[in-house]
């Protein structure tokens, strides 16, 4: 763009870009927002003239300096501050010749009487600092008032965002690494850099480069806006960092900034752990400051965790006063001290064990300390606890080794839990059990799968509970028995089940042949009887699953998916071993009455059995016809409302018919002619 008679002035839409505001370049918020429509009104620039390319803030911006450099400076008396404060936002955009715009803002940014403008004013200058006489007045104000001081350091340090296809156009990559290009950054500037938590602050959160709305409150936003200047400059983010924490440490700045310096600390000691381990050490000291703010924000750090001193400090705030003082810290601490596999997280992860604290969250970092804090939990499982703390103990110890011993404990905690959700539903079928007791029953029939299969009084508590008057726990209880390793929750999806289930019926005649090739015929067949007789036990009790399925009560589990459904897909993944169920399915899947979701689980899972595509495709075709899944939606009531999208269609009904479709259709097709029947299956007891 042009402005007549004062040289070429250009749009420097880079630095708005990848230097000072937001790639999505929205406006920062609606007081920067009000205040820059506030300025092109009193301007009086046509709409549409603007840069138009890069984002609405970006076009409004280049809108305003389109009025040409001397109707902005005028503006810098307008008895509105805040279209004051917008004119040099506005011009730290301006490309323009030296001689054009220098001369004004040198005097204005020294007589302007509001601190913000005066800042921004410097900023601006900052674009010429190459001049001597502009870097010695940016000197200058480094030792004058705190906003002075704030801006000419960032004069200083921020250049233009490189022009695309030069540097790499990051935040921070504007700035540089001297102040007039003979030297380091000088201290002055790096102390002045540091007042943005103060006064200096408040008057940068006053532009809209810090606007609150965008950028958080004063001190938090400016704190930040600058952190974020410097990212691309680590020496002198670090020498600013230094500074920062020391301020926080000793009160001289807000706790809010505690956050962005902590996680700065802790992106530099990623970036370099050699160079800038020296902020572990500071950041670790404030884990025992008076403020709760600054502690838990010491606490959350990724990767400063690695170092030692920083471990030091954990371990205090772990334990001790400091951890009755703080139980969040102590607890933040005690994770991270577990994940290094720190010994000195034990004792506080047993009294929180004893104490019934021990979270889940808490315990799953500790799985490299499980052979130490195995006895803790077994003691605390042997005591009648609430669901949600069993199942908190079951959770976070599901990775861990070892967990054998503690089968009694756990085969105990199950019997109490069943007989409190048989309770329940003996009263009323229609009663919901809890969700936090579903959850913990569940979660100790995974347990018993992974520890307990060989231990006599856990299979008898799983047979009992298999058979109890709750489905749902049943239904965990039977996935127990049939030790896979799946996913314990007794409502999982059939549809996650499909690719466990996907080779079944092709596979079948080889498996025997191809097992021989790793292990000797003795151990086939014991894998094969074990197999058949965990089959031989499941079935009876995944048959008396649907058999129940008309009676009173709840038909689907707390995450929404169906008893009967999940029995069926079940029984698909015994394969043919799973003869005995064809019959019970066959009616089930031919019969008119039943619930779509059911004939279409029943025919998935008869194909996996016997192979019979000749009465799973028309059944699944019929389903896989959106219309009639809009009429089963429509006219099917079921445990589970369908998902039905505009049109009426039960949507899950729908893609389970279609992807059990294409799925025995391709299958047929790669088998080739005449694999489309039972006799093309050995028998289910061969």
């Amino acid at each position: 763009m042009e402005s007549a008679g004062e040289g070429r002035v250009t749009f420097d839409w880079q630095s708005v870009v990848y230097r000072d505001f937001d790639v999505d370049l929205d406006e920062p918020g609606s007081r920067s927002g009000a205040a820059l429509d506030a300025l092109l009104d009193d301007l009086g620039v046509p709409e549409g003239e603007g840069w138009a390319l890069v984002g609405a803030w970006a076009e409004q911006l280049s809108r305003a300096l389109a009025a040409g450099v001397p109707a902005l400076l005028r503006r810098l008396a307008h008895p509105d501050v805040a279209v004051r404060r917008m004119v040099p936002v506005v011009l730290a955009y301006a490309a323009a010749p030296a001689d054009v715009i220098v001369p004004a803002i040198r005097e204005h940014s020294l007589h302007a009487p509001d601190p913000a403008v005066r800042l921004g004013l410097l900023v601006v200058l900052g674009r010429y600092a190459d001049r001597p006489a502009v870097r010695a007045q940016l000197r200058r104000c480094l030792r004058g008032e705190p906003a002075d001081a704030l801006g000419a350091a960032l004069g200083l340090l921020l250049r233009p965002a490189p022009r695309p296809g030069g540097a790499s156009a990051v935040v921070g990559s504007g700035a540089t690494s001297t102040t007039d290009g003979a030297g380091p950054v000088e201290d002055a500037v790096v102390e002045a850099l540091a007042l943005c938590g103060g006064e200096a602050g408040a008057a940068l959160g006053e532009l809209a480069w810090c606007d609150p709305e965008w950028a958080g409150a004063v001190p938090y936003g400016p704190v930040d806006a600058v952190d974020s200047w410097l990212v691309g400059t680590p020496e002198v983010r670090s020498r600013w960092l230094t500074l920062m924490l020391a301020a926080l440490g000793d009160g001289r700045l807000d706790a809010v900034a505690a956050r962005v310096l902590v996680e700065a600390a802790d992106r530099l000691y990623a970036a370099d752990s050699t160079r800038y381990a020296c902020h572990a050490a500071a950041v670790g000291a404030l884990l025992d400051h008076p403020d709760p703010a600054v502690r838990r924000a010491a606490a959350s750090t990724n990767y400063l965790q690695a170092c030692g001193s920083y471990l030091d400090a954990l371990a205090v705030a772990a334990s001790g006063p400091a951890a009755r003082r703080d139980p969040e810290v102590a607890q933040a601490a005690l994770a991270r001290l577990a994940r290094r596999g720190d010994r000195r997280c034990l004792p506080g992860l047993r009294e929180r064990v004893a104490a019934g604290t021990a979270g889940a969250e808490l315990l799953r970092p500790a799985a490299a300390l499980a052979e130490y804090l195995w006895p803790a939990i077994r003691e605390r499982l042997a005591q009648d606890l609430p669901a949600a703390e069993v199942n908190a103990l079951l959770t976070g110890t599901q990775q861990w080794r070892g967990g054998g011993p503690a089968v009694p404990e756990v085969v105990a905690a199950l019997e109490r839990l069943s007989r409190r959700v048989d309770a329940t539903v003996s009263g009323d079928p229609h009663a919901r059990p809890e969700f936090i007791e579903l959850e913990a029953a569940s979660a100790a029939c995974a347990f018993l799968r992974r520890w307990g299969l060989d231990d006599a009084r856990a299979l008898a508590v799983l047979r009992r509970v298999a058979v109890g008057a709750d489905p749902e726990t049943g239904l965990a209880a039977i996935r127990a028995l049939m030790g896979q390793n799946t996913s314990t929750d007794t409502t999982t999806r059939s549809s996650t089940r499909s690719s466990t289930r996907s080779s079944t019926h092709s596979s079948t005649r080889s498996s025997r042949h191809s097992s021989t090739d790793s292990l000797t015929d003795a151990a086939a067949d014991s894998a094969d009887s074990a197999a058949g007789e965990m089959a031989s036990q499941v079935i009876p009790l995944l048959l008396n699953v649907l058999a129940r399925r008309h009676r009173p009560g709840r038909v689907a589990g707390r995450r929404g998916w169906r008893f009967d459904d999940n029995a069926c897909g079940w029984l698909g993944e015994l394969g043919p071993r799973a003869g005995a169920a064809a019959p019970a399915l066959r009616g089930m899947r031919d019969d008119p009455a039943e619930a779509g979701a059911l004939r279409v689980a029943a025919a998935d899972a008869l194909w996996y059995i016997t192979g019979d595509a000749t009465g799973a495709v028309p059944v699944l075709r019929h389903f896989a016809n959106p219309g009639t899944a809009s009429a089963t939606a429509a006219t099917i009531v079921t445990g589970r409302a369908p998902v039905a999208n505009e049109g009426g269609v039960d949507a899950a009904l729908l893609a389970r018919a279609q992807d059990a479709l294409r799925r025995i259709e391709r299958e047929i097709a790669a088998a080739g002619p005449g694999d489309e029947g039972d006799d093309d299956r050995p028998a289910p007891t061969g």
